[in-house]
């Protein structure tokens, strides 16, 4: 059952900003223009980001694939 809801279980601002390897202060500023995974409302006082969410937003920004290292 853990398996079947580790994709979609929510985590707080915090953790989704350290998962996604920026600062609070840049996160803030990422929300404010609207380039945040989308927010999930789970209860009247907890909202949170889906880690599947978090998973394809960060997906969504990846620049290419990574660079090859050369063999000497």
């Amino acid at each position: 059952m853990s398996d079947a809801f580790e994709s979609v279980r929510v985590v707080d601002k915090p953790t989704a900003w350290e998962l996604a390897g920026v600062s609070r202060r840049t996160w803030q500023r990422m929300e404010a223009r609207g380039e945040t995974p989308p927010v999930t409302q789970v209860s009247p006082n907890r909202v949170g980001y889906r880690l599947c969410d978090l998973k394809a937003w960060l997906d969504a920004r990846r620049m290419g694939p990574a660079p090859t290292q050369a063999t000497a």
